[in-house]
């Protein structure tokens, strides 16, 4: 009977996703995020997706990534966008966080 994988993380020649990132997520972009009176500077790379960007919310906000919009220019970002997809969307950006009730 089969064990499954045994995987090699010895392995050299194998990127870490943090070093996988790095290399093809382009370059670094900050973007300032607001809720009211709470606000966030968050750091992405542009290939990074609205999804990622959503959960570092998340995590800033102590609530769940569907439990939010982000709105940038009075549009709401798919989360399936990268967000380099996203036009005007630049380095220190302001994007709303908009709760869902």
């Amino acid at each position: 009977m089969s064990k499954g994988f045994n995987l090699n993380f010895k392995n050299t020649n194998v990127m870490t996703f943090e070093q996988e990132n790095e290399l093809y997520a382009g370059q670094s972009i900050k973007l300032k995020f607001k809720q009211g009176e709470t606000q966030l500077e968050l750091e992405f790379k542009v290939g990074q997706d609205v999804e990622w960007a959503k959960k570092c919310v998340a995590e800033k906000l102590d609530c769940g990534r569907n439990d939010f919009d982000l709105i940038f220019e009075e549009k709401i970002m798919p989360e399936f966008f990268s967000l380099n997809d996203i036009p005007n969307l630049k380095d220190q950006s302001s994007i709303i966080i908009r709760m869902k009730i």
